[in-house]
């Protein structure tokens, strides 16, 4: 997500992501518990994600088939979504909040984390408080995220019908709030009324209402963040079709972490990493990885 225009969903790979966000909503049954399980059992090491942008762990899904079916996973999830709440004032409290959740989950370590997009920024920041704690991070896999990425988004007022939007593309809509929109939420709630089947038609005002909100607080609280180190080990997804190199990306990272960082370039954008094909890819990476590390 990006200051510009939210383009219709132009390309292919737009369409299939579209289809498997609804088809997110729908396997988990919308679900906004903190701590999601999308797979028990097993007795492997378990992977906790981060939430990207949007506050909701669902796409993780799309890991499941290419994770090892020994391991469980865990989706952690926003607060301010479920029900109405105080939401974190910025990063720490964030991470803190998750890393209770997750000892809570799981009481022993080690601890292994992974987190596409902004979801790499809050598993960065999960690791730091685990590792400020005591506790041993096992794994931080970082799905193209960088330090300084979130602070290229504006949470402005003017802003709003851009957040609107991206919830609307998240979720499996047609983005196509303009920036002259008068009632941007009030457009978006109109929206998804008149699309029943989609996913979210069933959601009270209250909770669609939350959406833009969290996303907006999530925001501002990656934008306040300046992350400190890790110990741990590091596995960097990259993907390849993007303005960014893989070697800035990584060099991104250099003083947030102290081992070197092993690295799996991914070809796709950014935003299409839990599509099929590119999923598959972080999967299996991080498989061996834990495979490695049991």
């Amino acid at each position: 997500m990006d200051g510009s225009r939210v383009n219709a969903l132009p390309a292919a790979e737009e369409f299939a992501w579209a289809r498997q966000r609804r088809a997110d909503i729908r396997a988990t049954g919308g679900i906004l518990d903190l701590v999601l399980p999308l797979r028990e059992g097993g007795e492997g090491p378990a992977l906790f994600c981060a939430p990207p942008l949007v506050g909701a762990s669902w796409c993780y899904l799309a890991l499941l088939p290419h994770l090892g079916p020994r391991h469980p996973v865990y989706g952690l999830q926003s607060r301010g979504l479920r029900r109405p709440e105080p939401l974190p004032v910025d990063m720490a409290e964030l991470a803190r909040d998750f890393a209770d959740q997750i000892r809570i989950t799981q009481p022993h370590g080690p601890y292994h984390l992974f987190g596409w997009s902004l979801g790499g920024n809050t598993a960065h920041a999960i690791a730091e408080e685990l590792e400020r704690r005591g506790h041993e991070v096992g794994l931080l896999a970082i799905g193209d995220a960088m330090p300084d990425q979130p602070r290229s988004i504006s949470v402005a007022d003017d802003n709003v019908w851009l957040l609107c939007d991206f919830v609307l593309r998240e979720f499996g809509y047609q983005p196509v709030i303009e920036p002259d929109e008068p009632d941007p939420v009030g457009r978006m709630l109109e929206l998804i009324r008149a699309r029943p089947g989609l996913g979210l038609h069933e959601w009270p005002d209250r909770q669609l209402l939350a959406l833009p909100r969290v996303i907006r607080n999530n925001i501002a609280v990656a934008q306040g963040h300046r992350p400190g180190r890790v110990h741990c080990p590091v596995l960097f997804f990259a993907a390849t079709r993007s303005p960014q190199t893989t070697e800035s990306k990584l060099a991104s990272w250099d003083e947030h972490v102290s081992t070197a960082i092993d690295v799996v370039t991914v070809d796709c954008k950014h935003e299409h990493m839990l599509l099929p094909e590119p999923v598959a890819r972080i999967g299996a990476g991080i498989t061996a990885r834990l495979a490695e590390l049991s």
